[in-house]
């Protein structure tokens, strides 16, 4: 595992917990959106490298 897949397990667990203990609608959704990054960052859909839009 790399450092991003770890990171990515932190925010999915985070936004888990916080769906679990909150009632309220708004924090809810939120929390889906950290999930949504979460499996982003451990399936490697979002890159930390900056790609070059240059290349010949």
């Amino acid at each position: 595992m790399n450092k991003s897949q770890i990171i990515g397990i932190a925010i999915l667990v985070l936004g888990i917990i916080s769906y679990i203990l909150l009632d309220n609608n708004l924090m809810q959704t939120i929390s889906g959106v950290l999930c949504a990054v979460g499996l982003g960052y451990i399936f490697k859909w979002i890159p930390f490298k900056k790609q070059n839009s240059t290349d010949n």
